[in-house]
């Protein structure tokens, strides 16, 4: 693992590759959104562009479907997310290239978290931040990217943490096009699994239970030939956490019609935790599952990143520590 310098001048918040791996998108609290690019004959990653995008810090960010255009979705502390569109004919490093075509601002705390949603269920962003609020828009012109509309709005916690104390919100689409729309919202030390009933409105449909400390980072693997699916959790008490979820209704997708002898919120998910790992000694920050979901990073206070992969026996082992390369 070879560090490159990014050129922030502050702590960097997150990190998120394209659709394709060739470029790499950063935020930081110096309040500036960095993209480079891959040069695939030095393999060095080279800055694109680099212009201030807030007015306070950066903490989120996501690259759209590459069907949609070139678009990144920001958010930050100020409470405001963006939408950002690269115009090719611009030159690089210019501070220009890409566009401001959208700001939302209903929230009414900092925001901690924005995504888009898999491209199957169209042009969508969710977002969460220290108000307690899941907010979901929709463009529903795609080609109009001026336009967002709020089809979403779910409180997630009854009263809002206080301004002086640590807090923490993520959140994360399930992305297998043959499970109804799910969507994992981690607000403090709390994991809580929504789905979309028969009238098309979000209900909580299942919890992440055993944190007991602010969850920093959540992610869902893609499912290739699995009947199950596996959700990871990084938390403030030092542990990975690896959760397998059974959808007995997995396969009715998007245009979920309901069971006539269900209740509209009748939740049909199991959870299991099916491995707790604490090899990090220290607050995890982040974790990340491959293209495959067959490995899991998770990234701790110890300046390590480790590799988990499940053994024949179905128990999640370290594979591998990765340390950076010191100068």
């Amino acid at each position: 693992m070879i560090p490159f310098i990014s050129g922030h001048e502050d702590l960097i918040h997150d990190v998120a590759y394209d659709f394709y791996g060739r470029h790499l998108a950063t935020c930081s609290s110096d309040q500036h959104v960095k993209v480079f690019r891959l040069d695939k004959e030095t393999n060095e990653w080279i800055l694109s562009d680099s212009w201030k995008a807030h007015d306070s810090s950066i903490v989120s960010l996501d690259w759209a479907s590459p069907e949609f255009g070139r678009l990144i979705v920001t958010a930050s502390y100020d409470k405001k997310i963006k939408i950002w569109e690269e115009d090719p004919d611009i030159p690089e490093g210019s501070g220009k290239r890409w566009i401001n075509v959208t700001t939302l601002n209903d929230s009414i705390g900092p925001l901690f978290s924005v995504k888009f949603a898999p491209s199957h269920f169209g042009l969508r962003i969710g977002c969460i931040g220290n108000d307690g609020i899941l907010r979901i828009y929709d463009a529903l012109e795609p080609s109009d990217l001026k336009s967002w509309t709020i089809t979403s709005e779910l409180k997630v916690l009854a009263t809002p943490p206080a301004s002086h104390l640590q807090s923490d919100f993520e959140l994360v689409w399930c992305p297998s096009r043959f499970y109804q729309e799910t969507i994992v919202c981690c607000a403090l030390d709390q994991g809580l699994i929504y789905q979309r009933n028969k009238e098309g409105k979000l209900f909580l449909a299942a919890t992440l239970p055993g944190h007991k400390g602010l969850i920093r980072s959540v992610s869902w693997a893609p499912s290739i030939g699995r009947t199950y699916q596996l959700v990871a959790t990084g938390c403030k008490d030092g542990n990975v956490r690896i959760f397998k979820i059974t959808d007995h209704n997995k396969y009715i997708a998007s245009n979920y019609s309901g069971n006539g002898d269900n209740e509209a919120n009748n939740s049909t998910i199991a959870v299991e935790l099916i491995a707790e790992k604490d090899d990090h000694k220290g607050e995890v920050w982040s974790v990340s599952w491959n293209l495959t979901g067959t490995v899991l990073s998770s990234a701790g206070d110890d300046g390590k990143v480790r590799l988990w992969k499940s053994s024949y026996s179905d128990e999640f082992q370290c594979m591998s520590v990765i340390t950076p390369q010191k100068r």
